[in-house]
């Protein structure tokens, strides 16, 4: 049986049924003290990215939709030179994003992770990483809040919302990017 939520129930029960995948992504980030902990992170991320990217323009976006999810892209690739990192492994992201419930899950994932990039931008900046130079992405990210809340209009307003076909991709994504946080094989030779 459908589990049937109103608006902001969606979100906690996101939040709910993804807590142990994000607790575990936050643990394999962890904290950069250094400039090489940065590097680490970028790289993660930076894959992890380029794979929801490509997933996400593969998408019919449902009618009606205008809303879309932050661009990264052009942030982290000047922030990838800034640091001189070399070029990182294409990771392809096979996820089928075109059921809506699906398609939230991923985003409430990728949308979530603004949240977080207050705190991690005040982190590179005590190691000297800002808007204009290695942390473009983060200020990026953090910006705007008004998005996140526009995006959480969208989940609570989408009709024929699934809860476990969203919590089940939310997961899947934060596995993704657990594994690309954890590769050490993503250095193009």
């Amino acid at each position: 049986m459908e589990e049937r939520l109103t608006g902001n129930e969606r979100r906690f029960a996101l939040r709910k049924r993804t807590q142990t995948a994000h607790e575990r992504l936050d643990a394999v980030v962890g904290g950069f003290d250094t400039i090489d902990d940065y590097r680490r992170y970028l790289i993660g991320l930076s894959a992890f990215r380029a794979a929801m990217d490509g997933a996400l323009r593969r998408v019919a976006w449902p009618a009606g939709w205008s809303w879309r999810p932050t661009a990264l892209a052009r942030s982290l690739a000047g922030d990838a030179i800034d640091l001189g990192l070399p070029a990182i492994q294409q990771i392809r992201c096979d996820m089928d994003l075109n059921d809506r419930s699906v398609l939230l899950g991923a985003l409430y994932v990728l949308e979530g992770s603004t949240l977080g990039a207050r705190l991690l931008r005040q982190r590179a900046a005590k190691i000297g990483l800002d808007e204009d130079f290695g942390a473009r992405h983060l200020a990026t990210m953090s910006n705007d809040i008004a998005h996140w809340h526009s995006f959480l209009v969208l989940l609570d307003e989408t009709a024929d919302f699934d809860v476990e076909r969203a919590a089940a991709t939310a997961n899947a994504v934060f596995a993704l990017a657990i594994q690309c946080f954890e590769s050490e094989l993503l250095f193009v030779q």
